[in-house]
């Protein structure tokens, strides 16, 4: 009995309160074990940041195609001839680059 005694001491006031420990018991449940938790919330929040990040890069990445889909539509040997060095049989390709 002297050991019940000592121990109910050292508890704080506030965790002998029935109202105080269901509102622990129920935080503690809501946050670890119900379907919408802590973790689950984080993890759809992270999977958003890193879908959005890809959406930025696939923007960018179509922007760039129809970029080059103009160039080649205006004047595809000139494209051509600049990208992948093709040249007619009988002439001579110089390639002249800027210094920065």
């Amino acid at each position: 009995m002297k050991f019940i005694k000592s121990i109910g001491e050292k508890i704080p006031n506030f965790l002998k309160n029935k109202w105080a420990i269901s509102f622990v018991v129920l935080f503690v449940w809501v946050l670890f074990f119900e379907d919408v938790n802590l973790f689950s919330l984080y993890n759809t929040k992270s999977k958003i940041n890193s879908l959005d990040t890809e959406w930025a890069f696939k923007e960018k990445r179509i922007q760039q195609a129809e970029e080059k889909k103009a160039l080649i539509l205006i004047n595809p040997e000139k494209y051509a001839r600049e990208t992948f060095w093709m040249k007619k049989s009988d002439e001579e390709l110089f390639i002249i680059t800027e210094e920065k």
